[in-house]
């Protein structure tokens, strides 16, 4: 998976598929974490970091979504109460 010990070119390719999979980039992640050269190390850790990322995001996404939600049922169903 490497070309001798540098990780594979194109890197934003790898960022990219960390972020939109990130079961993958937590794979990716942990070979190139594993390696002993510190650019490997540091191209792991940023793959870990992009697949933390897409979780951290969706997590901000539902708890936006459920804030609306019900802060829009409040509303609607607040105002029918306070109308009958």
């Amino acid at each position: 998976m490497t070309n001798g010990d540098k990780p594979l070119e194109p890197r934003w390719l790898f960022y990219i598929i960390s972020f939109l999979i990130p079961i993958a980039g937590i794979i990716i992640g942990a070979i190139y974490m594993s390696k002993p050269d510190p650019e490997c190390k540091q191209f792991g850790k940023n793959c870990l970091i992009a697949a933390i990322a897409y979780f951290v995001v969706i997590c901000c996404c539902v708890i936006l979504y459920l804030l609306f939600y019900f802060v829009l049922f409040g509303l609607i169903f607040g105002a029918a109460a306070a109308g009958a």
